[in-house]
């Protein structure tokens, strides 16, 4: 497994209900991921899709951010 050796992190789309997964460095402000998520007639699910969606997100952005701990990790407990 190749390692991405890039830094994240999440930001809420402007145009659309999801949260996207950009690369932080210089000139590398692209995205790497999206988390959509639904918008409801129910106020309170509606913020509960949201949070699950920013958490989903968070999590992505942890393993890109600590992607060579992991892989140290995967391939120690392989060998």
């Amino acid at each position: 497994m190749k390692n991405p050796k890039i830094k994240v992190k999440v930001v809420h789309s402007q145009s659309q209900s999801a949260w996207n997964i950009v690369g932080e460095t210089l000139g590398g402000k692209y995205k790497v991921a999206r988390v959509p998520y639904l918008l409801l007639n129910n106020k309170e699910l509606s913020e509960w899709n949201k949070t699950e969606a920013f958490q989903h997100a968070e999590f992505i952005a942890y393993c890109f951010n600590h992607s060579n701990e992991i892989l140290n990790i995967t391939f120690k407990n392989t060998l």
